[in-house]
């Protein structure tokens, strides 16, 4: 081929000896390594500082590395036996795997075709037609000898006998680099502890080169650390700029459709650059720091090129859709009425995460008044309603036809519906003092239930640890902790004015001030949706006829989208009725 820029592959480790005056001025020029340099491996994770900042749109993380087992050729030289050989230890070694890393072994000989499927819609398959890798002599008496481990949660992979003998990859969603490099080390460990047990072989370690690899740009570590991130600052500031300022950081950037698919949109896989020369935890720090680096100042570009108008990460959102530069600018100054709420706080989690559908909630009411620019056409979009759509509401449990049948095999029935109260607001945007006012509100209201409703009030501050653990065996606690919900404010002053009631026979719930004011939830065994039904209906009554009592408030119930919810996509009856 004439596109090569290193061009040579050993076919065992003796390749590097035997033809040395080649390999070793090649080597120190690629890795740009003395000749008396040596090479030092470290998969101590303990020594890692920091993570990826949680604020960086990191999509995934993937960290991989090869082995080679003594005593057998590499890839472009491995004789068919040898290549049988490393298959055999491979599967005996998978066996042995701790519980988060167990799973199973597809050889490629004779593999099903739902498998195959599988395994491609996975983006785990490695084919065969690579003119490089069969010019080069990786192919040879394909599929034999070759497959594809990954354990159940799909975090934890080996291609075996591929280019090298053994990738070992670990990866996954977001930014926990430090989580996949520790798994990535146990899993080396594993492989490497039952290779030498059953064989009595280790690892092809180099005093000089490292762990040895068929492709020399592979020697040392082996390792390439990558997560896939978007950088739309750095996209407009240049795209040849990002890749200078990559190398200053020892890092290289990629289109993430690999190393020759190209670069689309604003999404760029970093890794390290480096492979020899440094240690494992050295190139997963400078991967750590230099793409928390280049965020930094993506947002200075962002500022720069786009002004205040703030870059939404989940691209593919109705946020990202319905929120342009326009309406922005138009809706940007103003502030809600009840609980000084902007669309800057509305649309926080589709700036912050890039996994949402909808990404946007409403601090009050006013919020769908106020910003009705922005959440009347995703509203009409998310649940397929026209402009001049109406909802109605129905609770008269006298108009259900029927029940489940008798035979029919459901565990359980839940039905819940949200509600809020009117002059409070809602779950983002509420003050403190609203939120302890509605608190208050259900505090009375819950002590007018009749028998088959009553109970106690559980509220979360100060809770005792004997009432906190019957919640949890009785899965009715709701807990802190959940991104979404901080990022769109609805934690704020966590306990304080947050509670959970329930009744005696455990049949009906309240749960205040979680995503919305009010979760009203009605349960039981077996099918009896209709019984189910008419005490949810029974209960939302009587918490609305309480609340008007004290408060001489109604709950929020907007002719056009119905009940009013924080988030949009529960708008309307805000109802699951579910069964198991």
């Amino acid at each position: 081929f004439n596109n090569q820029h290193c061009g040579i592959y050993a076919g065992d480790w003796d390749s590097y000896k035997d033809f040395a005056p080649v390999f070793d001025p090649l080597i120190q020029e690629y890795h740009g390594i003395s000749a008396s340099s040596k090479h030092t491996s470290d998969m101590d994770v303990g020594k890692i500082k920091g993570n990826i900042a949680e604020d960086v749109p990191v999509h995934s993380c993937r960290i991989r590395v090869g082995r080679s087992i003594d005593g057998f050729g590499l890839s472009p030289g491995i004789t068919k036996e040898q290549r049988v050989g490393v298959e055999k230890l491979m599967v005996s070694a998978v066996k042995n795997f701790p519980a988060d890393l167990a799973g199973q072994y597809y050889p490629l000989a004779g593999m099903q075709e739902s498998v195959r499927q599988q395994l491609v819609d996975d983006h785990f398959l490695f084919v065969s037609g690579d003119r490089n890798l069969t010019v080069a002599g990786m192919e040879r008496d394909w599929p034999e000898g070759r497959g594809i481990f990954h354990n159940d949660k799909k975090t934890f992979l080996i291609w075996v006998n591929e280019e090298d003998q053994l990738r070992i990859i670990s990866m996954q969603m977001g930014g926990d680099v430090r989580g996949v490099f520790e798994r990535l080390a146990k899993g080396i460990k594993a492989v490497g502890d039952s290779v030498k047990k059953e064989s009595g072989k280790d690892f092809c370690l180099d005093a000089k080169y490292g762990y040895i690899h068929s492709c020399p740009t592979n020697l040392g570590t082996g390792m390439r650390a990558s997560v896939h991130v978007d950088l739309p600052g750095w996209t407009q500031h240049g795209v040849a700029k990002l890749q200078a300022r990559c190398e200053e950081l020892h890092l290289q950037p990629r289109g993430t459709r690999g190393e020759s698919g190209g670069q689309t949109g604003f999404t760029y896989d970093i890794s390290n650059k480096h492979r020899l020369g440094y240690s494992e935890v050295q190139l997963v720090q400078k991967m750590i720091d230099g793409v928390n680096k280049l965020w930094e100042e993506d947002k200075k570009f962002q500022k720069q090129y786009f002004g205040d108008f703030p870059f939404i990460a989940s691209q593919h959102s109705l946020v990202a859709k319905h929120v342009t530069k326009e309406k922005w600018d138009a809706l940007k100054n103003i502030t809600t009425k009840t609980s000084g709420f902007t669309l800057a706080k509305a649309i926080a989690c589709a700036v912050q995460f890039n996994n949402q559908h909808c990404g946007i909630y409403a601090g009050d009411w006013d919020s769908y008044k106020d910003f009705a620019p922005v959440f009347d056409p995703l509203i009409q979009e998310y649940h397929g309603i026209s402009a001049s759509s109406k909802h109605t509401s129905d609770m008269d449990v006298g108009k259900i036809k029927g029940n489940i049948a008798e035979d029919v095999p459901v565990h359980s029935c839940r039905i819940r519906v949200g509600r809020s109260i009117d002059g409070f607001g809602l779950s983002p945007g509420i003050t403190k003092e609203q939120r302890v006012g509605v608190e208050k509100l259900m505090v009375s209201a819950v002590k007018n239930f009749p028998a088959d409703l009553a109970g106690q009030y559980y509220p979360l501050a100060g809770m005792q640890e004997s009432v906190r653990q019957q919640l949890v065996d009785d899965h009715f606690l709701f807990v802190s902790g959940d991104r979404n919900l901080t990022v769109a404010g609805m934690e704020r002053d966590w306990p304080e004015g947050r509670g959970i009631f329930h009744n005696d026979k455990k049949t009906f719930l309240i749960w205040v001030n979680e995503e919305d004011q009010l979760r009203i939830i009605s349960m039981e065994n077996g099918g009896n949706v209709k019984g189910v039904f008419e005490r949810l209906c029974n209960g939302i009554k009587m918490v609305g006829d309480s609340v008007k009592k004290e408060s001489g408030k109604d709950f929020c119930l907007d002719k056009k989208y119905g009940y009013v919810h924080s988030c949009p996509t529960n708008l309307g009856t805000g109802m699951r009725a579910s069964v198991h």
